[in-house]
């Protein structure tokens, strides 16, 4: 046990204080920061106001508005070819919308949007969303329909999403938990992947300097594989920690720096603000959200994955001479965790459904599905199963990868094959 504690520390600190370790740990958060505030300022510096002349023809269109203020429409009452000269002297966010004399509002074709550069798809999609209001509402007034009446028929509906519990109910987010479960298998993929492609490499380069063989001299091959995962596991919650604290310290700096009292008023009188008050809601959101749980789960769950596929990544780069043969096995083994990243919108979808349930039972697909379900609510008998399970699973896993390693890492010069690994596993 001793001998397993000492690969610990040597994993652990060897890794910690290497320059690579330091220089991600501190700039993961400071470019999550930068994703965070990118999109804001964008919002708040780069929209740029965008003019559009009708050149309507038809006549049907004279009151033509929207309510956008980086968006001006109206109808400078000239012909397509006025317009257009002096549209030689307008910067590249000018736009003429020319509606042609013979447009039927019951057959709507043939209006053009003319520029200097392609119109954005979402600057068209305004553009068409307006037009179709205007001819809905001619539509109606054809019919002798009050405007009154027209104006009452649109409504827009905001459903209040309640969760129902044994003290009653309480207030709940469909969006913030489909976000939540969204980013929590994702981060659970990616780390998975992460530090089980470092316990490979690491044991792939012990394995070709042949550094491994005077280390086996002093330690037996299972406490060498059990220091080393254990010790870059201790590496991962570490960097995870230190991630965690400091996207808090560089959100909350951010959040100062763009909540002045000037931006604040400058941001709510455009598109930006409303971006702004949205990205706000969806902050106060996940606070419905049973934080604790999703967190203690996520760090269950990452460390059980994370030592079931490193033991069994542990294992096939000690059986292989070199980087090119370890592909052949890597695949099989990451199969399940790439088909259950790519289940999961499936299972956000149908969190309950019996696809969801047995994919959080699998040990190999649990950690990534069930970290989609745990934010929509997962019944306490199935969340502790999954854990057994997983808990047995890696047991299982780390004996077999065990009995692998003894012998691959001391394997040369022979091309391994399934077959080949499978006897080891009998070996005495």
């Amino acid at each position: 046990m001793n001998k397993i504690v000492l690969i610990i520390q040597r994993e652990y600190i060897t890794r910690v204080r290497n320059k690579t370790f330091m220089l991600v740990t501190l700039l993961a958060p400071l470019a999550y920061g930068l994703l965070i505030m990118i999109p804001v300022l964008t919002a708040k510096y780069a929209n740029s106001k965008k003019v559009v002349a009708v050149v309507d023809e038809s006549g049907k269109f004279s009151n033509l508005s929207v309510n956008d203020n980086d968006l001006v429409i109206y109808n400078p009452h000239q012909t397509m070819d006025q317009v257009q000269m002096a549209y030689k002297a307008k910067d590249s966010d000018f736009y003429i919308l020319h509606i042609p004399q013979n447009f039927d509002v019951y057959h709507p074709a043939g209006i053009e949007l003319l520029s200097r550069k392609n119109a954005g798809v979402f600057f068209k999609g305004t553009i068409d969303t307006v037009l179709e209001h205007q001819i809905s509402n001619i539509r109606m007034q054809a019919m002798h329909i009050p405007k009154t009446t027209i104006d009452s028929l649109h409504s827009e509906i905001d459903v209040s999403v309640r969760k129902i519990t044994d003290k009653g109910t309480e207030a709940s987010s469909s969006g913030a938990t489909t976000a939540v479960a969204y980013a929590g298998g994702f981060l659970i993929y990616m780390f998975i992947f992460l530090y089980g492609s470092i316990v490979m490499r690491g044991v792939q380069e012990e394995k070709q300097s042949r550094v491994v063989e005077i280390i086996i001299s002093s330690v037996k091959p299972f406490q060498l594989m059990m220091g080393k995962i254990i010790g870059i596991a201790m590496v991962g919650l570490t960097q995870v920690l230190i991630w965690v604290v400091l996207t808090f310290i560089f959100s909350s700096i951010g959040g100062q720096a763009l909540g002045g009292h000037h931006a604040a008023e400058q941001m709510a009188a455009n598109q930006g603000g409303q971006k702004m008050e949205a990205m706000q809601n969806a902050m106060s959101a996940l606070g419905t959200l049973p934080i604790g749980l999703i967190v203690s789960m996520f760090l269950f769950y990452f460390i059980g994955g994370y030592l079931i596929y490193s033991s069994l990544f542990a294992a096939v780069a000690s059986s292989v001479d070199s980087q090119a043969e370890m592909g052949q096995f890597v695949l099989p083994i990451s199969l399940p965790i790439i088909v259950s990243i790519a289940s999961i919108s499936t299972i956000v979808q149908n969190p309950d459904g019996p696809f969801a349930f047995w994919m959080s039972m699998i040990p190999l697909t649990s950690p990534i599905v069930m970290m989609a379900r745990i934010p929509f609510g997962v019944p306490a008998w199935q969340l502790a199963l999954s854990m057994v399970i997983l808990i047995g699973s890696f047991i299982v896993s780390v004996w077999l990868a065990g009995k692998i390693y003894r012998v691959g890492i001391l394997m040369y010069g022979k091309k391994t094959s399934w077959r080949e690994i499978g006897k080891w596993l009998f070996y005495k």
